[in-house]
């Protein structure tokens, strides 16, 4: 799993974890979701310190990179190789359409591009086993 990945997935997971689901898929949910929220404040503390380096600001200190300047475009292309990082995250040994079916017609929160974030934190089905 990238980095990447868990960083743009952060607001389907909060979406996700505001949906009433049964107790016992909730509580998979809950325990998966502090899992990857950890993975997003890595990036997170990734991206501030970065920012601050290029600014030559500390931390707590108001920093900011203006659009369209050389500077952003080196805080672009460092941010990106973090986002390449791997990560210790595993998928949830679960399948997602258990997740989408529990979510039901009644509640519309979770976008095309909700479950397209997610479901790659999932394992699939279908998907062949690991040779021990």
């Amino acid at each position: 799993m990238l980095l990447g990945e868990v960083f743009q997935s952060m607001s389907s997971w909060q979406k996700l974890s505001g949906i009433n689901l049964p107790a016992k898929l909730a509580y998979k949910i809950l325990k998966y979701t502090k899992l990857v929220s950890a993975e997003y404040e890595i990036a997170e503390k990734q991206r501030a310190a970065l920012i601050h380096e290029l600014t030559d600001t500390k931390e707590g200190e108001e920093a900011r990179i203006e659009p369209n300047t050389p500077r952003a475009m080196e805080y672009a292309k460092k941010f990106q190789e973090v986002l390449v990082m791997d990560t210790d995250l595993k998928p949830l040994d679960m399948d997602f359409e258990e997740v989408v079916n529990a979510v039901g017609e009644k509640d519309e929160s979770l976008s095309v591009q909700d479950l397209a974030m997610l479901e790659v934190f999932f394992v699939p089905v279908d998907a062949p086993e690991e040779a021990a």
